[in-house]
C-alpha cells in the first residue's frame, strides 16, 4: 500500500460552504483553455490544477493511474490563512479539516488526513488540535514552514509544539508565505528557490531555537526532499562550533539531531534523491509528490523505483514501511 504524504485537496463542497462564512478566503473555480484555476480575493491565482484538486472521482482515478494507494491529505498553503482575523482562521481551518475527515471517512482505504491549525492564535491551534487528537483518521499535522512571517522556532508557539509532542502527531511541513518573495517575483522563482529555503529556515529554526530538543517525541517531515538541509547540514555543525548565537539553546551538534526529520522523495531528480538517501539513510525517505500542481511529480511511485531500481528493500520503506512509521502516533513520555 503506497501512501504519499505530500497532496493537497480543496473539496468542492468545502469551497460551497467556506464561501458563506469566510468568503474573503474562498476562492473562484475557474476553468480556461481546458485547465482548471482557482482565483482568490485580492487577485491571486492559483494552478493549473486537475479536477482532482476539487472532484474526489477525478483524484481517485488519477491516484490509480499514477499508483498510489493511500494520500494524507493535506490543506494546500493558498489555504494556510495566516494572515486571516483570528476568528475567521479557526472557522476556515476546522471547516477544511471536516471536509478532509468527511473523504477519509468515504474511503478509509484511500486517505489519511494532516490536520490543519490556525496558528496565528495559540488559543485557537490548541484548541483545534484538542479536537482532532480524538480522531483516529488524523495521523498528524501540516505547518507552513512560518506563521505569516514569525519563524516556528519563536516562543509563542512553544505551547503548541509541546501539545504536539504529547499528541504524538507527525508534523508536515510545507513552505508558505516564503522568505525573500519580494526578490522572487521572476520566473517562479518564489517556488523554485524560494520553498526550499523557506523550509532550510524552519528546519535551522527548530534546531537552534531548541523545539526539538524540548520536545522529544516531534516528528517533523521537510517536503521538497528537505529544502537545502540535507546538503549544508555540515555548515550548520560548524556554524554551532564557532558562533556562539548558535548554542543558546542547542546543546549538540544539530547533526545529531538530524533523525529527527524526514523527507519527502520529490527532488525531481534521481541523482539528488539517491545524494539524500545516502545523507539521511533509509528509514527517513517517504513518499511525497505534491498531488494535484504542476510542481509535482506525475509518476512519484515510478521516479523512487528508477532512481533507486539498485536498493528494492529502500524502495519498499520509501513507499509503505517509512510513511506508514511517520504517520504513526508516537505519544510523548
Amino acid at each position: 500500500m503506497t501512501i504519499d504524504i505530500h497532496a493537497h485537496t480543496v473539496p468542492e463542497g468545502f469551497i460551497k460552504d467556506l464561501a458563506g462564512v469566510v468568503p474573503d478566503a474562498t476562492p473562484q473555480v475557474t476553468k480556461q483553455d481546458g485547465e482548471w484555476w482557482f482565483d482568490y480575493p485580492g487577485g491571486r491565482r492559483s494552478g493549473p490544477v486537475p479536477a482532482g484538486m476539487f472532484d474526489l472521482g477525478a483524484r481517485l482515478e488519477d491516484m490509480d493511474a499514477c499508483g498510489v494507494d493511500v494520500q494524507a491529505l493535506s490543506v494546500p498553503p493558498t489555504h494556510f490563512g495566516y494572515r486571516l482575523p483570528v476568528g475567521a482562521a479557526a472557522d476556515a481551518a476546522r471547516m477544511h479539516n471536516d471536509a478532509m475527515l468527511e473523504m477519509a471517512r468515504a474511503h478509509p482505504t484511500r486517505f489519511t488526513v494532516l490536520g490543519h491549525l490556525p496558528m496565528q492564535s495559540e488559543e485557537h491551534a490548541l484548541a483545534e488540535l484538542e479536537r482532532l487528537v480524538a480522531i483516529p483518521e488524523i495521523v498528524g499535522v501540516e505547518l507552513s514552514t512560518n506563521v505569516a512571517g514569525v519563524n516556528l522556532g519563536n516562543e509563542r508557539h512553544e505551547s503548541v509544539w509541546n501539545a504536539l509532542d504529547a499528541a504524538g502527531l507527525a508534523v508536515v511541513l510545507h513552505p508558505g508565505d516564503v522568505a525573500g518573495a519580494d526578490r522572487m517575483h521572476d520566473h517562479y522563482l518564489h517556488n523554485f528557490v524560494g520553498n526550499p529555503t523557506d523550509s532550510t529556515l524552519a528546519a535551522g529554526s527548530l534546531l537552534f531555537g531548541g523545539v526539538l530538543s524540548r520536545n522529544a517525541a516531534l516528528r517533523v517531515a521537510l517536503l521538497h526532499g528537505g529544502g537545502f538541509l540535507p546538503y549544508q547540514i555540515g555548515r550548520f555543525d560548524h556554524g554551532w562550533k564557532v558562533r556562539p548565537e548558535a548554542r543558546t539553546h542547542l546543546d549538540v551538534p544539530p547533526s545529531e539531531l538530524l533523525h529527527r526529520f524526514w523527507f519527502d522523495t520529490l527532488t525531481h531528480d534521481p541523482m539528488s534523491l539517491r545524494f539524500l538517501l545516502e545523507r539521511v539513510g533509509e528509514d527517513r525517505l517517504c513518499l511525497g509528490s505534491d498531488y494535484p500542481f504542476d510542481m509535482a511529480d506525475p509518476d512519484p511511485v515510478g521516479s523512487v523505483r528508477a532512481a533507486l531500481v539498485d536498493r528494492p528493500d529502500v524502495i519498499e520503506k520509501a513507499l509503505v514501511g517509512n510513511p506508514r512509521e511517520l504517520l504513526t502516533r508516537r505519544p510523548g513520555q
